[in-house]
């Protein structure tokens, strides 16, 4: 196999909603490896600056409408388009049901397998996956069919099937537990006091191969994406992400959300997909746009690189 940093032709990828936090690195990375990029956002072209870094552009209709999939098959087959990357949740929800159209087309879409985002979209089953694992340490997680008695105060109310920090709320006691148990959709986890560490990770689901760059998040945004941050190495998190990878059998780029508390790290989520903070890990000096796209065109990982601890500010990454 080849590496993806030798790919001696051109490929046209198509990224989905551009205007998210992760796609002008994506954009950036995949044009410096000479690909072509065909993006498109529910907002006009006017409204997003990476609009304007695309080659191709079109305005697309929600994602949860019935116009969005052929919409997709539509602008992927005008511009001969062999790869598609979801960048938001809501669209790998949508499109990882219908992925067959697109394979029928000759369309790869750049997402892992249906029976790992059954997991990783679903933070009760994420739970479930590892609530008995002695190597991964899973947060107290209950739903309202359980007996919340037992619940410790204050917890942590979010939708299992949430977007980002989207729902998440604080309940300090039993009568704000009371006030959304008409919510079916709400898990409740214990609150775990440390620092959120966030991992950007790759895996080559043909051979196994994998590379990780581990952040703590000094300063984020309400909804859940760091803007400071202090790049590091930890051995012990480092094979953790590779555990966990390995047993998920994840396939291509996926962030792992953990807490910190006194260097025991608790696995709280999995987003599969590129992180708001992708940039951080690839100014470490490892390419994680285009080792996904490798994951799926068939070809070997680039090499794992000596990366500094550094702290990094979300605007000189990008600038």
């Amino acid at each position: 196999m080849n590496s993806c940093k030798n790919l001696s032709f051109n490929m046209n990828i198509l990224l989905t909603a551009i205007g998210s936090m992760s796609a002008l690195c994506a954009i950036n990375n995949l044009h410096k490896a000479g690909h072509k990029v065909i993006g498109c956002d529910i907002y006009p072209k006017e409204w997003h600056y990476e609009a304007s870094q695309c080659d191709v552009f079109e305005q697309a209709p929600y994602a949860n409408t019935e116009e969005y999939i052929p919409f997709l098959l539509k602008l992927a087959k005008e511009n001969d388009v062999k790869y598609l990357f979801p960048l938001t949740d809501l669209e790998i929800d949508v499109i990882n049901p219908k992925r067959e159209l697109f394979e029928q087309e000759g369309i790869t879409v750049c997402i892992s397998s249906r029976e790992t985002l059954k997991i990783a979209r679903n933070k009760y089953s994420l739970f479930k996956a590892f609530k008995d694992d002695e190597t991964v340490l899973s947060v107290p997680t209950y739903t309202l069919e359980d007996d919340l008695t037992k619940l410790k105060y204050p917890c942590v109310a979010k939708p299992r099937d949430g977007r980002s920090s989207e729902g998440l709320c604080y309940l300090q006691n039993e009568n704000q537990l009371n006030e959304i148990k008409h919510i079916s959709s709400y898990i409740f986890q214990e609150k775990i006091e440390g620092s959120v560490c966030t991992v950007d990770y790759v895996r080559d689901p043909l051979t196994g191969c994998s590379f990780c760059v581990p952040r703590e998040e000094l300063l984020r945004t309400k909804n859940g994406a760091g803007t400071t941050v202090r790049i590091f190495h930890n051995a012990k998190l480092e094979s953790l992400v590779k555990y966990i990878g390995e047993k998920l059998q994840i396939s291509g780029v996926v962030n792992m959300e953990f807490i910190n508390h006194d260097d025991d790290f608790y696995l709280i989520d999995i987003n599969p997909r590129f992180s708001a903070g992708i940039a951080f890990s690839c100014k470490s000096g490892y390419d994680f746009i285009n080792a996904h796209l490798a994951c799926f065109a068939g070809y070997s990982l680039p090499s794992p690189v000596q990366y500094t601890e550094s702290i990094e500010i979300k605007y000189f990454i990008e600038k």
